[in-house]
């Protein structure tokens, strides 16, 4: 039997993506562990210093289905379009970075055939320890620690958080959309 090597489609989509914000042309290269059970990390990133010296950070990825919402029965209540649901985690010491990654249809409507191109998503760059702080701070309404946590949006350009928030907030994460943090990643393979 021929060793059969699989990726998940989440760390698939976001592995090319890295190469594509990333380029080789800069020193950047993108690997996938071999092992599906290494500890902590789903990809790494390395950079090549002029130099030749090496700088890695390690990654995990965490992966929702987005949902569709259904439209609220009083004018009164919002709701986002699309909401991600994630099961809450311990953070692990191996990755260096966090990437929640929501994947969803744009047109659910749509009947006509469609590529794996037309799908779009929705994900969020955490450092270790902005991750840490923000599961210590998903909590239910009566202060526990909340099993799951979530974002809502109508557009990728506004993130919102729509459980795990103890005082339902609605604390926008627009700020931690992938192409908003990639310098995180780049400062990070500086040292």
């Amino acid at each position: 039997m021929d060793p059969v090597f699989t990726l998940q489609w989440p760390e698939f989509i976001l592995a090319n993506r890295l190469q594509k914000l990333l380029p080789k042309a800069q020193g950047f290269s993108v690997l996938v562990p071999v092992s599906r059970q290494e500890k902590g990390f789903d990809l790494a990133i390395t950079r090549r210093a002029a130099g030749g010296k090496s700088a890695t950070t390690t990654l995990q990825i965490k992966a929702s289905r987005t949902y569709l919402s259904e439209p609220p029965k009083r004018e009164t209540t919002k709701r986002f379009k699309f909401e991600t649901w994630f099961n809450r985690f311990e953070v692990p010491k191996e990755a260096d970075f966090f990437l929640l990654f929501g994947t969803y249809a744009p047109d659910p409507s749509r009947t006509a055939p469609v590529n794996q191109d037309w799908y779009q998503d929705c994900t969020l760059l955490f450092t270790q320890a902005e991750m840490k702080k923000f599961m210590a701070s998903c909590l239910t309404v009566g202060g526990q620690p909340d099993r799951m946590f979530g974002f809502g949006f109508n557009s990728e350009r506004r993130i919102f958080q729509t459980r795990g928030d103890q005082k339902r907030r609605g604390r926008e994460f627009t700020q931690f959309l992938l192409e908003e943090r990639l310098a995180a990643i780049v400062e990070f393979l500086k040292t």
